[in-house]
């Protein structure tokens, strides 16, 4: 019973730790942030600028084939 008690006590404690991480990772940038998206390479160093291009490269390369089944499916 005390093994159990000890396995959960730790996945607690892993799962808050995570949460804690992510959600200051997440909350890193500032409401009055340039145009573009912020992507956060460490925290306060910003490289969204840099790889704003490839953002929607993928979207962009698979537009005409999303274009041709929307056709063929109507």
């Amino acid at each position: 019973m005390k093994r159990i008690a000890v396995r959960a006590a730790v996945t607690v404690a892993a799962a808050a730790a995570f949460a804690g991480v992510a959600g200051g990772v997440a909350d890193a940038a500032p409401s009055h942030a340039q145009e573009g998206t912020p992507i956060w390479l460490l925290p306060g160093v910003d490289v969204g600028p840099l790889l704003d291009p490839a953002i929607l490269a993928p979207a962009n390369l698979l537009a005409p084939v999303y274009g041709l089944i929307t056709l063929i499916g109507g």
